[in-house]
This record gives structure tokens, C-alpha cells and sequence, in this order.
């Protein structure tokens, strides 16, 4: 929400003839949500957040959550003369599913952001029963508001096809893909803070860093990503390798003791992440093959190429691999081969690289502007 929704929105604000809202329904402590509550003041967006309810048993507090839901929802439209409706999930999905009578009343579009293959995803890699009770009602809401819906926004057009062919080929005019842009101004190449950082670090200027940041998982390959960086140190042992990551707990004990010395573990703040990243000479972006990475747009790719990173990302994810296949600033990995000769040959051929045309291709793919862009062509697209 914080450094991906809020940006856009206000991007949205200053360039079009719109004023967002944001209802967000969650578990978060007082604390942190006065905290979101403050970020988005100062990002001009009026936000109001209501708790998901877990007792007296999880299920029975969601779909209590839901009914409070469709009331909170239906008050706020009426009260701040609602136009546009974009719920985020299968949680919110449910709540307009049950208002569509009323909202049709009210002359109320409604845009479903279908962000990913959720569903999959948690059958992928949460152990979600594909044939189970909770997955075919989940997924019967997803298909209901899909079919409903005045314009649906992916992040890929393979999940437009996955949906397509599940709802047909009579909604596709509605399907539009939309950008996860980072802001440029903020992730931009400093030499200042790459100079002070890989100082600190003990790296010289021939030195190379690898950096991942970001959630650290079994899906996220972290074992493969500690081996890929295994056999790059046995012949550059000067190389480290920063990751950072909130949940650090995961690394523990993961970490080769022959390269104890060269990993750093960190989880600085949000507003550091562009320093090190220019500090960095090799960004990595790698997932576990599933169904659900079709619907992905990974935002760390964007944040590596717009500091001018060359990448080693996973083939399959969502629309990376026909975009960057012919790129010699990216490898693209298949998982189980990730130690061939053809990686080796691109990593020794990083210094050739020019990081401004890296830089060049991620503010024309994954800039701020450019997801603004997307979500007002959707918006003013007449169907």
C-alpha cells in the first residue's frame, strides 16, 4: 500500500480529474494503522481503515468481517459520492459481490483489480486444497465479480488469457494491464552512497556486490540464490553478497558457513533501499516455478533497473521473460539450471554493461509515470 498504491494514487490525482479514497480492511494495531493513516495524509489521500475480525474462529470472524464490510462500504459510497469502485482481493470482491443491485442504482463502475493469481497462489505455495470447500467458494466469488465487473486491470497478459479462457472471450475488452511503477526521483544511481556503502563493506572499485531485496521465502529460491553466489565467490572471493529483508529469521542457519563472511543480512528502511542498490553491481529476482507466477510483476525488477542494476531473474513470471529475453543486462534462469556456462560467460561481461541505458529501459517499463499512464488509459478507455 505505502510505496507502490499511495504514489500512484496521488500520480492519479495531480494528472487526472480524480480523488481516491482508500478503505483498507486488516488486522494491524492501533499504532500501525495511525501510521498508514499519517503516510497517506501527506500523500493527500483520504484513508480509513476497519479490523478483519478473528474470533470466535477465523472463518466465522472473515465472513462476519464481510457482512460489516458491505455496510461500511455502502456508507462511505454514499457519504463521499462514490464514482468509481476498485476492490483489491477476494475479501473485497465478496463485499460488492453482494451490493450489485444497489451499486448499479447508484450508477457505480466498478474496476476489479485482479492483482496476480491469488487463488493459485496460495495453492502453490500455502497448501490451499484446489478441490476443497474454501478454494471453490473463493474462487465461484473471483469468477462472479470477473464477469461483473466494468473494466478488470492485471499485471500481466498471461493472467488476461488465464481469465479469459475461464470467463470467455466476450469480456475481453474489458481486461487492461496496468504497471507496478516505482517513482525514478527516488530510485535513481547515487555515486555518493555507493562509494560510502561498498567503503563500509570493505569492496574495492573491481569488487562485485550482488544484492536481493525483499521477502525471503521458499518460493523466493533462497537456497539457489546462496549456491548461484557459492560458485561465483570460488573464483571472486573479494564479491559479497547484501540481502535485504524484514524477516531475517528465515536465514538462519541457511547461510554456507564458507560464506559467512560475504553475506550481509540487513533490514534497513524503506527510504535506504536506493542507496544500496547503487552500491550493488547485480540485482537478483528469482522465484519458484508455479501455475500463480503467471499473474506476477515482480517490483523489484523495477527498482534494480531504474538504479541502473543488470539482473539474473526467473523465466516464467508473469510478462519479464518476453520483455527482457533479448536484454544483455538480463539472464534469465529455467530453475534446475542455474550453473551453466552461458551464466557464467554474461557474469564476466557485467563491467561492459552501460548502467544509463539500463537505467533508460526501466524509467520506460517501470517507472511511476508509466504505471500512471496505464491506469489512466484504462480509466478513460470508453467500452
Amino acid at each position: 500500500m505505502e510505496s507502490l498504491f499511495f504514489p500512484i494514487f496521488k500520480g492519479l490525482q495531480e494528472q487526472g480529474e480524480i480523488r481516491v479514497h482508500v478503505m483498507q480492511f486488516s488486522w494491524a494495531g492501533p499504532k500501525e494503522v495511525q501510521r498508514i493513516s499519517a503516510l497517506a495524509d501527506s500523500f493527500g489521500i483520504p484513508y480509513v481503515q476497519y479490523p478483519i475480525h478473528r474470533k470466535p474462529i477465523a472463518a466465522i470472524g472473515a465472513i462476519w468481517s464481510v457482512y460489516l464490510g458491505v455496510f461500511y462500504l455502502k456508507k462511505h459510497i454514499q457519504e463521499h459520492q462514490i464514482q468509481i469502485l476498485m476492490p483489491r482481493s477476494t475479501m473485497p470482491a465478496m463485499m460488492v459481490n453482494r451490493l450489485w443491485g444497489w451499486l448499479r442504482k447508484q450508477s457505480v463502475s466498478v474496476v476489479f483489480d485482479a492483482d496476480g493469481l491469488p487463488l493459485e497462489e496460495r495453492v502453490d505455495y500455502a497448501g490451499l486444497d484446489p478441490s476443497g470447500r474454501q478454494y471453490l467458494l473463493l474462487k465461484k466469488e473471483e469468477e462472479k465479480i470477473l464477469r461483473k465487473a466494468d473494466k478488470v486491470i492485471t499485471r500481466s497478459q498471461k493472467s488476461i488469457a488465464i481469465h479469459l479462457d475461464k470467463i470467455g472471450m466476450a469480456h475481453q475488452r474489458k481486461f487492461f494491464k496496468v504497471g507496478n511503477g516505482r517513482d525514478g526521483l527516488f530510485f535513481k544511481p547515487d555515486s555518493e552512497s555507493r562509494g560510502r556503502i561498498r567503503k563500509g563493506f570493505g569492496l574495492s572499485d573491481e569488487d562485485i556486490l550482488w544484492v536481493y531485496t525483499g521477502t525471503v521465502g521458499p518460493q523466493y529460491m533462497v537456497e539457489e540464490m546462496l549456491g548461484l553466489f557459492g560458485v561465483f565467490h570460488q573464483s571472486n572471493p573479494r564479491s559479497k553478497f547484501l540481502i535485504l529483508t524484514r524477516n531475517t529469521d528465515f536465514l538462519e542457519g541457511k547461510i554456507p558457513w564458507i560464506l559467512s563472511d560475504s553475506v550481509i543480512v540487513q533490514s534497513g528502511s524503506y527510504k535506504e533501499i536506493p542507496y544500496y542498490l547503487s552500491a550493488a553491481d547485480l540485482g537478483l529476482s528469482l522465484r519458484k516455478a508455479a501455475f500463480s507466477l503467471a499473474g506476477i510483476a515482480p517490483i523489484k525488477l523495477g527498482e534494480y533497473l531504474l538504479c541502473g542494476l543488470p539482473v539474473i531473474a526467473s523465466s516464467g513470471v508473469g510478462d519479464t521473460e518476453e520483455m527482457l529475453k533479448d536484454k544483455d543486462f538480463c539472464f534469465l534462469v529455467e530453475e534446475g539450471d542455474l550453473y551453466s556456462g552461458d551464466f557464467r560467460e554474461w557474469i564476466g561481461g557485467l563491467a561492459k554493461l552501460d548502467r544509463g541505458k539500463i537505467r533508460e529501459f526501466g524509467l520506460e517499463n517501470f517507472s511511476l509515470e508509466q504505471s500512471v499512464g496505464s491506469y489512466l488509459g484504462m480509466l478513460n478507455e470508453e467500452l
